[in-house]
C-alpha cells in the first residue's frame, strides 16, 4: 500500500484556507471602495432595482440642470420686464407734468425724456440670456427688434420709418382744406350742413351727431346709407367696413342668397330690391350686434354684385328758418377722431360784441346768423383738426406702423395724401419692419416651453410684439416722434391733447394685457419648478436609499466580519503548520 504526503493545494484544508484568503480580499475591497461589488452579479438580487434607480436619478439631474437655465432666463426676463414697466410710469408722468414749453426741436421737456426711454426700451427687447434673446417669441436666435433709429427715420431707401408714416398720416387726416376732412357748406341761405368730403374714407374727423337748442331750428341727422340700385345675383357678396369706438376697423361680410331660410352670413333676395335691401339691413343689424348697422362708423363698402352698391356719408344740417336763435341757444357737433376718441364742438349764439370765443353772433337776419354759425364752425372744426385730430392722426399712425403687418396711406393715382380714402399694406421693401422675431398667432409662453418632470412642462417664451409691450412702445414712439413749431398758434393744444391721450393710454385698462400680466404667467412658471423640486428632492433621497441598499456596506459590519476571517485564517495556517511537522517516522515504533 502507498502512503501520500499531505499535498496542501489538493487537501479539504487548503481549499477552505483559498475560501478564507478570497473572502478576505472581498471584505477588503469593500471596506476600501464601500460598495458590495465592482460586478453586477456580485451586487446581489436587488440590483435591477438600483439600475432602475440610478436611471431615474439621471432624469431628475438633467430635469434640474433644465430648470436652472429656465430661471435664469426668467431672472433676466423679469429684470427686463420690471425696467419696461418703469419706463411706463416715467413716461406717463412725463406726459402728465403737461408742461408745453417747446424747445429748438419743436419739443417739450416731457417728450425728450420719451426720446431716451425710447432707446432704453429698444434696448430692452433686445435683451439675451445667455445665446438666446429673451423677447423673439421660438426664433430665439433673431434680434426681435430693429434698431431706435432706424424704426423712427427709416433707411432713407426705400423704407419709411415712424415719423414718416405719422406725417403721411397727418396729411390724410387733415385733408385739402385743413379741416379734417370735413365739408361745411350753405345749402340755402339760412341752413348750414357738415358731412364728410369723401365716402368711404377711412380718414379724417367722422361726424356722430349734431345736438341743437336754436330756437326755431330745424336740426337733421343723416346717418351713412348704402342704396342698391337693384336686386343682387344669388352669391353676390356685400363688403362692410366699420370704424370701431377704439380706432380698428371691422369688415362683415354678407352674401345673398335665395335659400330659406338664409344661411348665416347671408341675406335673401327679396321680390324687389326696396325688400331686399331691407333683409340686407336686418342681416347687417345681427351682425354688427347693434341696435343699428350704423351704430359704427361705416368707412367702406364692396361689392361683387352687379347692382353696384352706392353710398352716402353721414351728414347733418341746422337750418334756422325764418326765426333768429336766442342769445345763449347751442348747438353741439360730435366727431370721431382715427384714435377712437370723440371731441365735441359747442357754438353759442350770442349778441355781444365782440363776440366770445366758442360763439356765434346773432345776425339782423337768419341768413346772416347761418352765415355767422358758418363761419364760427370753419374756425373752430379748423382749430379742433389742428390740435386734437393732430395727435389722434399721429396715436393712429403709430398704431398702423407698429401693426402686423403695418398700414400706410393708399395713394394709388389719382389719389394724394390729401385725397386718400383707404390704407394699403406696407411692404419690408417701403416700410421698416420693427419686429423681426417669431410672429406666430399662438401664445407667446408657448414659444418656450421645456419638460421639468416626468409629466410637468412650464412656458416662458415671449414676443416683443405683445400687446402689452407694443401698445407701451407706441405710446412712447410716438411721444418721442412728433415734433412741434414753436411758432404754430395751435401748437400748445397739439401738445396738451397729445400728453393726455399718452397719459391715458399708458394706464392700463381692464380686460387687457399688462406687463404685470407677463410677470405673472412667468412667476407661475417658477412656483410649479418649486414645486417640481421638492418632490424630486423627496424622490431623490428615496431612491438613493434603494441604491445604498442594493450596493453599499456597512464599514463597520464589514471590518468585525474581517477581524473573525483574519482569526479563522490564522488558526487554519496553525493547523496547516501543524499537519505539515506531522511524519509517519513519529508514529513508527522505537527499535
Amino acid at each position: 500500500m502507498a502512503i501520500n504526503g499531505i499535498s496542501f493545494g489538493n487537501s479539504i484544508l487548503g481549499g477552505s484556507i483559498q475560501n478564507l484568503k478570497s473572502q478576505m480580499a472581498d471584505l477588503q475591497n469593500q471596506l476600501t471602495s464601500g460598495k458590495k461589488s465592482t460586478t453586477y452579479s456580485g451586487m446581489g438580487a436587488n440590483e435591477g432595482f438600483a439600475i432602475a434607480a440610478r436611471s431615474q436619478l439621471s432624469n431628475i439631474a438633467a430635469f434640474t440642470d433644465t430648470m436652472t437655465k429656465i430661471t435664469t432666463n426668467i431672472n433676466v426676463a423679469n429684470t427686463a420686464l420690471q425696467a419696461l414697466s418703469s419706463i411706463g410710469t416715467q413716461v406717463q408722468t412725463a406726459a402728465n407734468s403737461g408742461t408745453q414749453t417747446l424747445n429748438s426741436a419743436g419739443q417739450t421737456a416731457g417728450q425728450q425724456t420719451a426720446v431716451s426711454e425710447f432707446s432704453s426700451m429698444i434696448g430692452i427687447l433686445n435683451t439675451q440670456s445667455g445665446d438666446r434673446y429673451v423677447f423673439s417669441g421660438s426664433a430665439i436666435y433673431t434680434q426681435p427688434v430693429a434698431s431706435s433709429d432706424l424704426i423712427m427715420n427709416g433707411n432713407g431707401a426705400g423704407q419709411a420709418g415712424l415719423k414718416q408714416v405719422i406725417s403721411e398720416r397727418n396729411q390724410a387726416d387733415l385733408g385739402a382744406n385743413g379741416l379734417g376732412r370735413i365739408a361745411i357748406a350753405s345749402p340755402t341761405p339760412t341752413s348750414v350742413s357738415v358731412a364728410e368730403d369723401a365716402s368711404p374714407s377711412v380718414y379724417g374727423m367722422k361726424l356722430s351727431s349734431v345736438t341743437s337748442s336754436l330756437t326755431g331750428a330745424t336740426v337733421t341727422n343723416t346717418p351713412a346709407t348704402v342704396n342698391l340700385a337693384s336686386n343682387p345675383n344669388n352669391g353676390d357678396t356685400f363688403n362692410f367696413t366699420f370704424l370701431q369706438s377704439d380706432g380698428t376697423s371691422k369688415t362683415v361680410q354678407l352674401t345673398a342668397t335665395t335659400t330659406a331660410p338664409p344661411p348665416a352670413g347671408s341675406f335673401a333676395i327679396g321680390a324687389s330690391a326696396a325688400a331686399t335691401a331691407a333683409n340686407l339691413n336686418a342681416a347687417l343689424t345681427s351682425a354688427e350686434g347693434t341696435t343699428s348697422p350704423y351704430g359704427a362708423q361705416l368707412t367702406g363698402a364692396s361689392s361683387t354684385s352687379a347692382a353696384g352698391v352706392t353710398i352716402t356719408p353721414a351728414q347733418a344740417s341746422i337750418d334756422l328758418g325764418t326765426t333768429n336763435p336766442s342769445d345763449g341757444d347751442t348747438v353741439s357737433f360730435t366727431f370721431s377722431l382715427p384714435d377712437g376718441t370723440t371731441e365735441n364742438v359747442q357754438l353759442t349764439a350770442s349778441s355781444t360784441v365782440p363776440t366770445p370765443a366758442g360763439s356765434f353772433a346773432i345776425g339782423a337776419t337768419p341768413a346772416a346768423t347761418a352765415a355767422n354759425l358758418k363761419a364760427a364752425l370753419n374756425t373752430s372744426v379748423g382749430t379742433l383738426a389742428k390740435t386734437s385730430l393732430v395727435a389722434a392722426s399721429a396715436i393712429r399712425a403709430t398704431s398702423d406702423f407698429f401693426g402686423s403687418p403695418p398700414q400706410r396711406v393708399d395713394v394709388t393715382p389719382p389719389a394724394t395724401l390729401a385725397t386718400a380714402t383707404s390704407a394699403v399694406d406696407g411692404t419690408s421693401a417701403n416700410t421698416v419692419q420693427w419686429y423681426t422675431g417669431d410672429a406666430g398667432t399662438g401664445s407667446a409662453r408657448a414659444t418656450s416651453t421645456a419638460r421639468i418632470d416626468a409629466s410637468v412642462t412650464v412656458q416662458y417664451g415671449m414676443r416683443a410684439n405683445e400687446d402689452a409691450i407694443r401698445s407701451q412702445l407706441e405710446s412712447v414712439a410716438v411721444l418721442a416722434a412728433v415734433t412741434t413749431s414753436p411758432t404754430d398758434p395751435n401748437g400748445a393744444g397739439q401738445v396738451s391733447a397729445l400728453n393726455s391721450r399718452i397719459a391715458m393710454n399708458l394706464t392700463v385698462s381692464p380686460g387687457k394685457q399688462s406687463i404685470q400680466d407677463i410677470q405673472s404667467d412667468l412667476a407661475n412658471a417658477q412656483t410649479v419648478m418649486k414645486d417640481a423640486t421638492s418632490r424630486q428632492t423627496l424622490t431623490q433621497a428615496t431612491l438613493q436609499n434603494v441604491i445604498d441598499q442594493a450596493e453599499t456596506v456597512s464599514t463597520d459590519q464589514v471590518a468585525s466580519q474581517l477581524l473573525a476571517l483574519q482569526t479563522n485564517l490564522q488558526a487554519s495556517y496553525q493547523t496547516t503548520s501543524m499537519l505539515s511537522q506531522l511524519s509517519l517516522v513519529k508514529f513508527l515504533p522505537v527499535g
